[in-house]
């Protein structure tokens, strides 16, 4: 062993043996504050939607988009929401939790996808109709 690996071997016992907390094999970025979704659906419209984060434990953010409120989780990298979804048909109208949604996002990129499956009929498509919409997160400027 050359020195300095035996140096650098010796600073990190010590570090441990003093109860320093040891760094994280891999950092998350932290989610909290103000966000636009940016969600496309397989037609290629878009739609955004403004999301306010604030975290609630570790792997935990609580979402406020609208009147509406949901929790993710972080599971191997990937924030992830199971919740009801509003339906947006290609002619602007929007249908009130007409779906089971299952979103999730790459905690690094941000970005993702939400998938679908419509509950009842809507925007001309029949109950238990899916569809995956990519989804993109930014920070609000």
């Amino acid at each position: 062993m050359d020195i300095t690996r035996a140096i650098a071997a010796a600073a990190i016992f010590a570090a441990v043996a003093a109860g320093a907390p040891a760094a994280p094999a891999s950092a998350t970025p932290a989610m909290s504050g103000d966000y636009i979704l940016t969600e496309t659906n397989p037609a290629g419209q878009t739609t955004q939607t403004d999301w306010n984060i604030n975290p609630c434990g570790d792997g935990c953010i609580d979402i406020r988009a609208g009147a509406g409120n949901s929790r993710a989780q972080l599971i191997h990298g990937q924030w992830v929401i199971d919740m009801f979804d509003n339906i947006r048909c290609p002619d602007g109208t929007r249908v009130p939790y007409a779906a089971n949604a299952h979103i999730t996002w790459d905690a690094n990129t941000l970005a993702g996808t939400d998938q679908q499956v419509y509950m009842q009929a809507a925007c001309g498509q029949p109950a238990g109709y899916t569809r995956t919409n990519q989804i993109q997160l930014r920070p609000a400027a």
